[in-house]
C-alpha cells in the first residue's frame, strides 16, 4: 500500500515537473543583432523648384511737346503714376514763367520736377524754326527756357531739346550743348484735338490710340502733346495697352542711356 502511494505521488511529481520545462521552454527571449555588413539605404529624392525669372519689360520712352498745362500735363503725369511709369516733357519757356501763351504751367513744371518725369527744352516763344532762323533768336529761344525752367525747378539742369517739328540744322546739332531728341512713333494728336460730338471724340482717341500701338516697339520714342483733352484720353488707353503688352514708358535718358550732346537721336 505504502508502494502504491510512492509511485503515485512519483508519478505526479513528475508531471507536473514536465510541464514546467515544458512551459518555460516556450518563453526563451531571443535577442537579434544587426549585422555591421547590413545596412539600411533611405534615398531620399529632393524636388529643386526651378524659378524662371520675369522677362525684362520693353522699353519705350513718351514725349509730350508744347506744355506744361495745368489741367492735362498733371493728369497725364498722374496716369503715368498709376504704372510707376516716367515720360519725358518737352517744355515751352513761356507757358512756365510768363509771356503770350501762358497755361499757367509754372506749378505744374514743378509738380513735374516732384514726381520725377524728365523736363526739357522745347523754346520760348514756340514760333521759330531752328533750321532757318537768326542766330540771336535760335539762342534766346534756348538761354530763356532754360532760365524760366531753373527758376521754378530749383537746381534742374535740362540735358535734353527738341526743336519745334523736328525742324534744326546739322551745323546746331553738333554745336549743341543739348541731345537733340526727335522720334519715330508719331501720335498725330494734334491733329484730332477738337470734337464736336461725343461720338467725334471717341473716334479721334481711338484714332491717336492706334496710330501709337500699331506701330510701337521696343526703343521707340513716342511724340504726344499734353494740352490736348484728347491725349489725356488717349494715353489712358496707351499706358494700359502698354503695360499688358509687357512695356515699360521711361524717360529718354533712361532709354537711351545718357545721350550725347550734339547728337540727335529718334529711338534708341
Amino acid at each position: 500500500m505504502k508502494i502504491k502511494n510512492f509511485f503515485r505521488t512519483f508519478l505526479l511529481l513528475y508531471i507536473a515537473a514536465m510541464l514546467f520545462l515544458s512551459s518555460c521552454g516556450g518563453n526563451t527571449p531571443s535577442v537579434t543583432t544587426a549585422s555591421s555588413a547590413t545596412t539600411q539605404t533611405t534615398s531620399t529624392t529632393s524636388t529643386t523648384a526651378q524659378i524662371t525669372p520675369p522677362k525684362p519689360k520693353k522699353q519705350v520712352a513718351i514725349t509730350f511737346d508744347d506744355g506744361p498745362h495745368n489741367l492735362w500735363t498733371v493728369a497725364i503725369a498722374d496716369e503715368l503714376a498709376k504704372y510707376g511709369f516716367h515720360a519725358t516733357f518737352f517744355v515751352v519757356g513761356n507757358r512756365i514763367g510768363g509771356g503770350e501763351r501762358v497755361y499757367n504751367g509754372s506749378s505744374t513744371a514743378v509738380y513735374l520736377y516732384q514726381k520725377g518725369h524728365e523736363i526739357g527744352i522745347h523754346g520760348y516763344t514756340h514760333l521759330e524754326n531752328y533750321k532757318t532762323c537768326p542766330d540771336a533768336d535760335y539762342e534766346y529761344e534756348m538761354s530763356e527756357t532754360v532760365k524760366a525752367i531753373k527758376t521754378y525747378c530749383s537746381g534742374y539742369e535740362a540735358k535734353l531739346m527738341r526743336p519745334i517739328g523736328g525742324s534744326i540744322s546739322q551745323e546746331r546739332i553738333e554745336a549743341s550743348p543739348y541731345s537733340i531728341i526727335t522720334w519715330n512713333v508719331d501720335s498725330l494728336d494734334y491733329k484730332y484735338k477738337a470734337n464736336e460730338t461725343e461720338s467725334e471724340k471717341t473716334e479721334n482717341v481711338n484714332t491717336i490710340v492706334e496710330n501709337v500701338m500699331s506701330k510701337v516697339k521696343e526703343g521707340d520714342i513716342i511724340l504726344m502733346h499734353d494740352i490736348y483733352e484728347n491725349t489725356y484720353e488717349a494715353v489712358k488707353i496707351i499706358l494700359e495697352r502698354l503695360d499688358a503688352e509687357g512695356y515699360e514708358v521711361v524717360t529718354v535718358t533712361e532709354l537711351l542711356g545718357e545721350p550725347q550732346p550734339g547728337t540727335k537721336y529718334s529711338h534708341k
